[in-house]
């Protein structure tokens, strides 16, 4: 596996104009700094940075709802996939579907009625309606990667 310290020299010479800066997780912050952790847990932090380079190159800013963070969610880890062949990286499509999985997890536990348990629809304020029995609430936290 290519040394993170590596990594982060080459896309910074492939981006000059990204900020890459150590932090305590790996995030994206439009509209050009990314995150990254030196002390991460994972087993795979170069893929874990190609992720957030791919919110940077899709222009990530900002979503609606909570299905259009999956969305983006997904498409980052598509353009991460891609980007492993220009960093000569190993893809590990487990690891990508183990993150999305998170996402995938939380959302539907955010859409679940307390009170009819089943799934409810997001407004476009972000507040979940139950379609059995009427009931709102607001959306969850979204969990840290």
């Amino acid at each position: 596996m290519l040394k993170l310290t590596t990594l982060i020299n080459k896309i910074t010479q492939d981006h000059p104009e990204l900020k890459l800066e150590s932090g305590e997780r790996f995030a994206f912050h439009p509209p050009n700094t990314i995150f990254y952790s030196e002390q991460s847990d994972s087993e795979r932090p170069d893929l874990l940075i190609l992720h957030e380079l791919g919110h940077y190159l899709n222009g990530n800013q900002d979503y609606t709802s909570d299905i259009a963070l999956l969305r983006i969610e997904s498409e980052a880890w598509e353009t991460a996939k891609k980007l492993t062949k220009k960093y000569k990286i190993k893809w590990d499509e487990d690891f990508a579907q183990d993150r999305l999985d998170s996402y995938r997890d939380w959302m539907h536990s955010a859409s679940l009625c307390s009170f009819c348990n089943i799934n409810g629809y997001q407004d476009t304020n972000g507040l979940y309606h139950c379609p059995l029995c009427n009931k709102k609430w607001p959306r969850q936290e979204i969990p840290e990667d």
